[in-house]
């Protein structure tokens, strides 16, 4: 059995999600690095920074007509 194919007005609220995720990830990374001082956590927030910023551009152009 296949998933649905996601409509577009279903977009802004996935990547809404997505991009909250990546910017609570963030968060937590720079938590983690405060606590412990692991510079792991430092690639990880900026690997979150990186999909929420992508995701973003992404969401902003396909709300744009054809």
């Amino acid at each position: 059995m296949r998933a649905p194919m996601p409509r577009p007005e279903g977009l802004p609220a996935q990547a809404a999600i997505i991009i909250m995720g990546c910017l609570f990830v963030f968060l937590s990374a720079l938590w983690l690095f405060v606590i412990t001082k692991a510079m792991i956590a430092i690639g990880i927030g900026a690997m979150a920074l990186f999909t929420a910023g992508a995701c973003a551009f992404a969401h902003r152009y396909a709300l744009k007509p054809l």
